[in-house]
């Protein structure tokens, strides 16, 4: 402050100065109702600081001025902020959707987004997105076809990875069962991003997040092999048996018990189109010789036998 009140200051050191009062409100989070509006501060505090002025031969007057001015700005928000605190906070109202194994749903979201949900999956979204952004969360899978809208991202949180978009088409895979996290894109460009780095997806990309490793990698991928399930269509495309079952799991709602664990290495190749599930367990067994499958109950199934590829 005294350098800025006397003209010695840096660049670099008048840049602080200009960000130390959003930076301090920022910081205190528990000082605003919402998200909404902290967003609301930053947003005022980031306008004003884009005039910011360059001209050496600023009089010491107006230095004083805008000092005093930075020092009354950081004070009145404060004042008028923090009685905040003991009002009555007003809480979103969240909707929470959840589609069953062997169940599938379509929805539309506040802001237009179309959203396919596959079996066994979570949504959660407020029923009035904020000013500023749209956020929900996902556990499973689902397709997502966003309503554009560049002003404000939308952001899908999936654990530890959080994938933005303003408007555009991807899928994203999130079981928890699984190792990874998958995002591929359909058409537009898609922002994913960790605690640790952040990959940036264009058509046919797909980022890949290893739950274990915490890395992202990227793919190129022909994006129509992950979004058959949209249409009802199970493929498998040179897959392990013990992916192929799972994947059957989910889909039809049932629990298979393979007494062969050599069995679930065999891969298999086929496509099933809205097929019900014994006619999908008669084309395994007669692709792969020596296998057989019994129904212990209604929704537990055993596989037997033994597999060659």
């Amino acid at each position: 402050m005294k350098k800025y009140l006397n003209g010695t200051i840096s660049d670099k050191e008048e840049t602080l100065l200009e960000e130390f009062d959003s930076k301090l409100i920022l910081k205190n989070k528990d000082t605003f109702r919402n998200e909404e509006d902290k967003q609301r501060i930053r947003h005022a505090i980031s306008k004003n600081h884009k005039g910011k002025h360059n001209n050496s031969s600023f009089s010491n007057l107006a230095k004083v001025a805008a000092s005093i001015v930075v020092l009354f700005g950081l004070g009145y928000l404060f004042f008028m902020i923090a009685p905040i605190n003991n009002a009555k906070e007003i809480p979103v109202e969240e909707v929470v959707l959840q589609t069953e194994w062997g169940q599938k749903m379509n929805l539309t979201l506040p802001d237009g987004t179309q959203v396919h949900l596959n079996s066994g999956t979570t949504i959660k979204f407020p029923k009035k997105f904020s000013a500023y952004s749209r956020e929900v969360k996902l556990d499973g899978e689902a397709f997502f076809e966003v309503a554009k809208n560049p002003n404000k991202p939308f952001i899908i949180q999936t654990g530890e990875v959080n994938t933005m978009v303003h408007g555009t088409s991807f899928n994203i895979n999130n079981y928890d069962d699984k190792d990874r996290v998958e995002v591929t894109v359909a058409t537009g460009k898609v922002e994913v991003s960790s605690n640790e780095e952040k990959v940036f997806l264009t058509q046919n990309d797909q980022a890949i997040f290893d739950r274990t490793t915490k890395n992202i990698t990227k793919e190129h991928v022909n994006a129509a092999d992950y979004l058959y399930w949209k249409k009802g269509i199970i493929n498998f495309k040179d897959a392990p048996l013990a992916e192929a079952l799972e994947a059957l799991e989910r889909w039809y709602g049932v629990s298979f018990i393979v007494k062969n664990e050599k069995v679930k290495r065999c891969h298999i190749t086929a496509s099933f189109n809205n097929e019900i599930l014994t006619v999908v367990l008669e084309s395994i067994i007669y692709a792969k010789k020596g296998l057989q499958f019994e129904y212990i109950e209604d929704n537990k199934i055993m596989i037997k036998g033994k597999c060659t590829d």
